[in-house]
This record gives structure tokens, sequence and C-alpha cells, in this order.
């Protein structure tokens, strides 16, 4: 009898769900925990006759060249939240509230500005506004002197532009869940239009203000192509890492693991801030009749518009420049106006190089983060309890730990024998996956919350087994969501650069370490070709998601 149970206790152990389980808690722990504990393991480790083990934090915080980044970070990525916040969601009411012209058109080029990857955007920003550049010297032949695209004003400048979509669109989705009623009951009670939105919807929408506001300030925060290419001597903590782990690579870098462990303390506050700050102002609101469109006084109409298409224009103008400038002769950082095609030999010389390799690791990375994060989700919607729990928390602490950070992480783990991974495809793909898993897995949950358990448990009583009535039944009810999950892990990652900065070697360059390289050595015109290459690449997922799909825009946040 005994024998028997075990038995049975065995084979249930080695079915099909227990061992995905025990692989998806493996991926999370080697490619994600022990990375993270090894540099804050490494981190500690004080120099023989040092002040010990927190000599490395004394020293950054003794030390104004160290400490002043911390600080610096603070200050760009709290501004840009700010302006994030004051244009973002007048921008998301009037677009959803006002019956203005090109709405739809609208919402396309906020979706271009959020994929646009943001180091593109900079030196975009350098070719109009830079000391030489075209905006700035037009200006300046009318005595006007702009102010500097540099420092820590062009930062904060370049980061509100890019990361206003959080707001918006986060906005934009929060207003569709309030009812009508609600509004009419205060408008009925002799309230005026501004008075209704700060008193009445403006609290409905903190969820969404507050988890837009968050996200932001992530971005700002970890950032690290914008402050490279505009900071100058205004260091910001992304940038001192990177500084620190070139300078130590081949060694320990311990004071970058030092940095890293106080950017992720940053990061996962700010995540854990935001996710008591969504269950603190979460209300369960359901739009029966969702709020309508208004037609606003001429003047008030105007006013709105000059405003939306003033900031649409505005934020659209790098990737308009970066178009136009790929198009231009160049000679290093000076664009000649003439058209030529000559900017695009880079892009084919590229195509068996940097270009084959992002989309040879980006499909690979997708592919895994569609058939694992599938799994998971099912584990975590399907199979609740204590170890479900434990991989839904690892899958989503990858939201806080940033990009550069999980590349130290993998170097320190993974530089020498017998897994001497750093600079391969392999740690490459690795990276990619682990951080852009989230979108594979919250797609698939949401899926999953949505559908009924019948059809499952009618496949497993006529004899399939767990594994068959996954891949068979619950496979193509959730092909849409394994797509749309698919598609924006794509999107996400074919862009990313500061974790590829730190693992890749010369013979994994991806394009966006190609097109910061380029910009580096000032050949704009190259790599305003490549930039609009990988634009393209980037956006035409996004395409089949809200064409083909139906997808709102809100799917991207």
């Amino acid at each position: 009898m005994t024998t028997s149970v075990t038995n049975n206790r065995l084979r249930g152990l080695l079915s099909f769900w227990p061992i995905v389980t025990l692989l998806a808690l493996v991926c999370s722990v080697f490619l994600l925990l022990v990375p993270v504990w090894n540099i804050v393991s490494l981190s500690f480790a004080g120099k023989e006759g040092g002040a010990g083990v927190f000599e490395n934090y004394v020293m950054f915080f003794s030390e104004p060249y160290y400490y002043r980044s911390l600080i610096n970070s603070f200050i760009v990525s709290i501004s840009a939240t700010v302006l994030a916040l004051v244009i973002g969601i007048p921008a998301a009411y009037i677009v959803s509230r006002y019956n203005i012209w090109a709405r739809s058109l609208i919402k396309t080029a906020v979706v271009l500005t959020f994929v646009s990857p943001p180091f593109i955007g900079s030196y975009s920003w350098v070719i109009l506004l830079g000391r030489k550049g075209v905006l700035t010297q037009f200006f300046a032949e009318w005595g006007i002197s702009l102010p500097s695209i540099y420092g820590a004003p062009g930062i904060i400048f370049v980061f509100t532009l890019q990361y206003f979509p959080f707001v918006f669109l986060l906005v934009s989705s929060g207003l569709k869940s309030i009812d009508q009623s609600v509004e009419d009951a205060a408008r009925n009670l002799g309230s005026g239009e501004a008075r209704t939105f700060f008193t009445v919807i403006a609290p409905l929408l903190l969820p969404s203000i507050t988890t837009g506001a968050l996200l932001v300030f992530i971005a700002a925060f970890t950032d690290l192509g914008t402050p490279i290419i505009l900071g100058e001597k205004f260091r910001v903590l992304p940038v001192l890492i990177y500084g620190e782990f070139v300078n130590d690579f081949g060694g320990a870098p311990v004071l970058a693991s030092t940095l890293a462990v106080l950017l992720l303390i940053v990061t996962t506050g700010a995540l854990l801030l935001q996710r008591w700050l969504a269950r603190r102002y979460a209300y369960a609101t359901a739009a029966i009749r969702p709020l309508v469109m208004q037609s606003p006084r001429p003047v008030k109409r105007i006013a709105a518009s000059l405003f939306i298409y003033g900031l649409i224009l505005l934020a659209l103008l790098p990737m308009v420049n970066i178009i136009i400038s790929a198009f231009l002769k160049s000679n290093g950082p000076v664009l000649v106006a003439e058209f030529t095609f000559d900017n695009f030999d880079k892009v084919w010389r590229l195509a068996g190089g940097p270009l084959k390799n992002t989309l040879v690791f980006t499909t690979i990375a997708t592919l895994m983060c569609a058939v694992m994060g599938t799994m998971i989700a099912y584990i975590i919607a399907r199979r609740p309890g204590k170890i479900s729990a434990l991989l839904d928390t690892a899958v989503m602490f990858s939201y806080a730990v940033p990009g550069i950070v999980l590349g130290v992480g993998l170097v320190v783990t993974y530089h020498n024998p017998p897994l001497a991974l750093t600079g391969t495809p392999l740690i490459l793909i690795l990276a990619y996956f682990i951080r852009r898993l989230p979108f594979s897995v919250r797609s698939s949950v949401s899926a999953l919350q949505q559908l009924s358990k019948d059809t499952e448990e009618a496949s497993i009583n006529l004899g399939a087994g767990p594994g068959m009535t996954f891949l068979k039944i619950t496979v193509p009810l959730l092909s849409m969501a394994i797509l749309s999950g698919a598609l924006l892990t794509w999107s996400n990652t074919i862009r990313e650069l500061s974790a590829t900065l730190v693992l890749q070697s010369g013979r994994t360059t991806t394009m966006s370490v190609e097109i910061f390289n380029e910009v580096a050595n000032g050949n704009f015109g190259t790599a305003s070709a490549l930039g609009m290459t990988l634009i393209v690449l980037t956006f035409l997922p996004l395409v089949l998601l809200f064409t083909f799909m139906g997808k709102s825009e809100e799917a991207l946040v």
C-alpha cells in the first residue's frame, strides 16, 4: 500500500505541469535571481584592509563624483515624470472626450512616439538643436539663441516627449471605464467641467495616473542611451554604471555592481509603490454607458486642437528628422541638402551581421517568451498556490530589473568557465527572454481569466493528459492572446540597448548597438538610415496588432 502511494506521488511529480513549473522556476532562478544575487554579493566585496563589507557604499556616498549621479538621476526622472503628467493627462482627456479632427491619427502618432527607441530620438534632437543643429543655425541667423539640448534640460525635454505616452495611454484606458452617470450627477449639481474633472473623474483615474507616473519614472531613471548622447558632463547613475563596467571589464566589476544594486533598489521600490497605490486607489467601476464625446465651444475646441497637434508634431519631429536625414548626403556630422541613397549602403552591408543578429536574436527570444510565457500564465491562472504565486512574483520582478543591471549580473555570473557565455549569442537571447517574458505572461493570464475551465476539464475526463489538453484545447483558445504577447515582445526586444551594450561582442553586435556607435562617431546620415530601418522593424508588428487583431493602443502598457 505504501509503495503504491509512493509511486502515485512520484508519477504526480513527474507529470506535465510539475515539470513545467520546475523548468520555469529554474529559468527564473538562473537567469534572474542568481545574477541579481551575485551583483548584490559582489557589491559587498570590500578590498583587503578596507572599510569592510560596506566599503563600496561608504565610498559612493562619500564621493561627490558618485553620489551626485544618483541625485542627477532623481532630478531628471522626477522632472520628466511631472512634465509627462502635465501634458499627458490633458492630452488623453482631450482626445478621449472632445470631438476633434483626426483622433485616430493622433493615437497612431502617440504609438509611433512610444515605440521609437529613445536613443534614436536623442541623436535626432542633436541634429536639430545641437551646437551646429539645423534649427540652432536657422534661428541664429535671426538673432535668436535656442536653449542647449545638452545637459539636464535636454535630457528632461527628451524624456518628457518620449515617455508621456505612458500617461496618455493609461489615462485614455482609465477614462473608458468611467460611466457617464458619474459625470452627469456632478454636472446636475452645478459643477463645471473643470471642477467635475478634478473632484469626480480624476480620483477615479488615480490608479491609471499613478501607474503612468511610476512607469515614466522607472523608464527615465534606467535609460542609458539618452543621457550618454545628451549628458556630456551631466552624469546619471546608468551612465556611471556603464562607465565603471567598461573600466572593470575582464576583472570583477565590484563598483559597477554596487551602483547597479542602488539602481535596482530605486526601481524595485518604485514598482512596489506602484502596486501598493494600485491596490490602495483601486475602484471597482464598470462603464455601462461610457463617457460621451463632447462638442466644446469653438474657442475651447481650437485651443484643445492646437495643444494636441502642437504636442504631436513636437513628439514626432525627431522621427520625421530621422527619415529625412536618412536620404540626405552626409559628411560625418554635417548633413548636406542633397538627396541620396548612399546612407542605406551601410544597412545592406550589415545585413549579414548586426541586422541578421537583431532579427535572429529577437525572433528566438520572442518564440521562447511565447512558449514559456503561455505555460507560466496557465500555472498562475489555473494552478493557484504558493509555488505559482512565487513564480508570478519572480516573473513580475523582471519588470523592476533594469537592462543594464541584468546585463552586469549575467556577466558576473556567466563570464568564467565552465559557463563562459559573455559575448555569445546565447547570453543575449537569454537576456532578452527573461527581460521580456512578462509581456507574454500578462497577455495569456488576461485571456485565461476570461475562459471557462469546462472544456479543459472535459478533455481530461475523456482521457487526454494535461499536456495534450493544453496543446490541443488551451493553446488554440489562447492563440490570439499568444500572438498579441509575441508581437509586443518583438517590438520591445528589437530596440533593446542597455543590456545589449553590456553583453555583446563584435560578432554579436545588433542594430541598436550599431546605431549607437554611428552616433558616437558622428556619422548622422548612416545612423539615420539604420535608425529608420529599426523603427520600421519595431512598428510593423504593432500594425498587425492594431489593424488585424483589433487591439487598442492601451495594450502597449
